[in-house]
């Protein structure tokens, strides 16, 4: 009986990852390469500094995308184990993602952190936010999160019970250290930082009506505002379920068949929630603002897709459209 019961775990598991894992890993890749593709198309985004992080952030959820995700999905889907074909790659995956995770948060917290000296009503500290510091800022976090990342490339050696493509460290100060202070910052400090930002930006964006700045100027700070807001939200909620299962596993004593199989399909569905955390940005985005959906529609249509167009004559119908860059 626990034997079928085990088995039929293991292949709802496995049928999860395929139908489920997979495309969302897709549609995440898609979603972090067109916030790439907008915010590099439009002058509006690039002199930004809020902008610069939230593409930078972009960028880094797209080489974990490319280096990480994939694979996971895959080895969740089929009975394949990519660490036995090459171990480099457990070291790399695990830089990689230590690296990246930190990047992409550090990049959120300072675009909200920009977004509250943005709309600051302190002169002072309205000058901080531009573009000059953020992109020293970015250069200096990824820096200082690839060193940090280190020890994970070289200590992180062993096969995690719960997922044949993870692998988890085989020194006890290390993994004391990914589960008690790492998870602990990378799932709660950090978001905590960004939400208390995030709420006094949101008091200063409320009150730039009454303020005497360029009209565009107050629409390009509220629209930034909510979309990192409701980013931080969606982090939140799609990041914290697979850090409670994280932790489970990390302390987890119990070698029964029937609870190592709950706590894989368990890990799977956190797994990939963690797939939307961190790949779900141009959607957010295009759902919490109607400005930037009008945006992406005119870099993907109007700039790309159209291009072909502009050299055709068609005498009988001429129109005259003026664009302009919200």
């Amino acid at each position: 009986m626990n034997t079928d019961y085990v088995t039929s775990l293991l292949s709802a598991r496995s049928k999860f990852a395929l139908y489920v894992s997979i495309p969302v890993c897709a549609v995440g890749f898609i979603s972090e390469l067109c916030s790439i593709i907008v915010f590099l198309s439009l002058k509006t985004f690039r002199q930004n500094s809020c902008a610069f992080y939230l593409m930078s952030m972009a960028l880094f959820n797209l080489i974990r995308f490319i280096l990480s995700s994939p694979f996971l999905a895959i080895s969740m889907a089929f009975p394949i184990n990519f660490l036995s074909v090459s171990f480099f790659y457990c070291q790399l995956r695990n830089f990689v993602v230590a690296a990246c995770n930190f990047s992409a948060l550090s990049c959120l917290c300072l675009a909200i952190i920009d977004q509250y000296f943005a709309t600051s009503s302190r002169p002072r500290w309205q000058q901080w936010s531009n573009p000059r510091i953020a992109h020293r800022a970015v250069i200096i976090a990824a820096l200082i999160w690839a060193g940090h990342a280190v020890p994970f490339f070289l200590y992180f050696n062993q096969l995690s019970p719960v997922n044949a493509a993870l692998c988890i460290s085989s020194n006890a100060v290390l993994y004391e250290y990914n589960v008690y202070v790492y998870y602990l910052t990378y799932g709660n400090l950090f978001p905590l930082i960004a939400a208390i930002f995030g709420l006094l930006a949101f008091r200063n964006a409320r009150s730039l009506t009454t303020r005497p700045n360029p009209l565009v100027r107050r629409e390009l700070d509220k629209q930034l505002t909510t979309m990192v807001l409701v980013e931080i939200c969606v982090y939140v909620c799609t990041y914290m379920p697979f850090s409670i299962i994280y932790t489970i596993s990390s302390f987890n004593t119990n070698n029964n068949p029937v609870f190592l199989a709950q706590l894989k399909l368990a890990n799977a569905i956190t797994l990939t929630l963690t797939f939307l955390s961190y790949g779900n940005s141009f959607y957010t985005y295009s759902c919490v603002s109607r400005r930037f959906r009008h945006q992406a529609k005119y870099v993907f249509y109007d700039m790309h897709m159209n291009r072909h167009r502009q050299n055709q004559i068609k005498p009988s119908h001429i129109e005259t459209i003026r664009i302009t860059e919200e």
